[in-house]
């Protein structure tokens, strides 16, 4: 009883990001209350991880520079520092819990994942028949960093995450699973009929992150069974798939639109260049005509872009610290040119990739890289009952691609769980593998003993 109650204050963590108990100095989450009694438990419990210091030291001695160098502010640093230190450290302890069993935590993860499909099939249902109490969970559970947002089939499938694109995120090693399964008629962690259901609430998000999961996987996919043998059939479904969503999902296409926009046809370098003409009516009219032709989060992720880059072109090596960039954004900011609408995102840069370089520098972006590599298990075809590995292995990487195309927030989501995870299926591969070579010598030696016994006859 009492492992089965620990699980669900664990998993709550990941899931559940709709309640907010207050939100000064920072936001805190309902989740976290589970959290802290069980971070409290796990120290006394469990050694604490040295090497978590190799990483959190440099971290914490380039903010203090930064600091001290006008870059940023204490408040900034601390409470991001905080987060990511506590954040690791719980879902070290974590990992320390299950006895690094990934097939536990992962089989864990995915019965969340489809029970919270089902509620958000259960919400757009309710929604068509106009059971109120079925799709708006704000009557009932008090869900405050919540809303219903128009879209797909009526509303956009949000289940109990704050947004959409919080499914799209968090649910993306689930729908890599569950894509597996039914394309090559498996059955790992769920059955078909739980995979259906997964899939339904993820495609019916009709999130922007969704849709670039679906991409991701299909990489994937080519990346683990031959890029060769299956990009014909790959390439064509992938235009078929962006012809289809852009054509019959309009916050999918509205998000296209501007995304060419700003970045292929660069309109705002043009206004910019020319905001010294007129007065404040002009002002106004361009505003109206920008946001006529830009998609607001286009706009929100484009205007960290050139924040980010701006701030990494003068801070080139370490950044500007942890929770510098919200300090920064004003200096870079071009949301007057829209009379500052949609100044959004401004401590998270809407995209991890974005604030990793603009707080981290290559030192971050370097080590990023090398983590995503290095722990990375690809498909092993001598090894057929390792498939566990490489399953998990990429079915984690989904998540964290996503949270570096378009989600900024370090830990948001229980993002740490998926990095210990991540890693810890390839310190389990290579353990595999390990005993694998071992059992195999050993089975050379007997070979090479037996014919030795033969030739010496019986002994005597």
């Amino acid at each position: 009883m009492l492992s089965k109650i620990t699980d669900f204050f664990i998993f709550l963590v990941i899931f559940m990001s709709a309640i907010v108990l207050f939100k000064t100095p920072f936001e805190f989450y309902i989740s976290y209350i589970g959290l802290i009694v069980l971070l409290l438990r796990f120290i006394f419990k469990y050694k604490f991880p040295t090497k978590l210091l190799y990483l959190m030291l440099p971290l914490l001695l380039f903010g203090i520079v930064n600091i001290l160098y006008g870059n940023n502010t204490f408040a900034f640093f601390i409470k991001i520092y905080a987060n990511i230190f506590v954040g690791s450290l719980f879902f070290y302890y974590v990992f320390e819990y299950y006895e690094r069993d990934i097939v536990k935590f992962f089989s864990i993860y995915m019965q969340w994942s489809y029970v919270v499909s089902v509620i958000g099939i259960i919400q757009l249902i309710s929604y068509l028949v106009g059971f109120k109490y079925g799709y708006d969970f704000r009557i009932l559970f008090g869900f405050n960093k919540w809303g219903i947002i128009p879209g797909g089939l009526g509303i956009r499938i949000n289940s109990i995450f704050c947004e959409p694109s919080y499914v799209g995120a968090s649910l993306g090693p689930a729908f890599f699973i569950c894509v597996y399964n039914l394309v090559f008629r498996k059955t790992y962690f769920i059955t078909h009929l739980q995979a259906y259901a997964i899939c339904f609430t993820y495609i019916f998000s009709t999130s922007s992150v969704a849709y670039l999961g679906v991409l991701f996987i299909l990489i994937l996919l080519l990346i683990n069974f031959g890029v060769v043998r299956y990009i014909a059939i790959i390439l064509p479904l992938s235009f078929i798939l962006f012809f289809f969503a852009y054509h019959n999902v309009k916050e999918f296409r509205t998000r296209m639109d501007g995304i060419k926009t700003l970045y292929i046809d660069q309109v705002l370098e043009t206004e910019e260049e020319n905001d010294d003409r007129g007065g404040a009516l002009v002002k106004l009219m361009r505003k109206r005509r920008l946001l006529q032709t830009i998609h607001g989060s286009s706009f929100v992720q484009y205007n960290n872009y050139i924040v980010a880059k701006n701030n990494f072109i003068h801070n080139p090596f370490f950044g500007t610290g942890l929770g510098s960039h919200q300090y920064i954004f004003e200096k870079y900011d071009l949301s007057y040119l829209l009379g500052g609408e949609y100044d959004n995102n401004t401590s998270d840069a809407n995209s991890m990739l974005l604030r990793i370089i603009s707080e981290t520098g290559l030192f971050g972006l370097v080590f990023m890289f090398m983590f995503i590599r290095n722990s990375y298990v690809k498909k092993d075809p001598d090894h057929p009952e390792a498939d566990y590995h490489w399953l998990i292995s990429n079915a984690v990487l989904i998540i964290i691609l996503l949270q570096l195309a378009r989600q900024g927030n370090y830990t948001f989501g229980g993002f740490m769980a998926f990095m210990w995870l991540y890693y810890y299926t390839k310190q389990d591969y290579i353990q595999f593998l390990n005993k694998e070579g071992a059992h195999a010598i050993e089975e050379i030696e007997a070979e090479e003993i037996i014919p030795e016994k033969i030739e010496q006859g019986p002994a005597k």
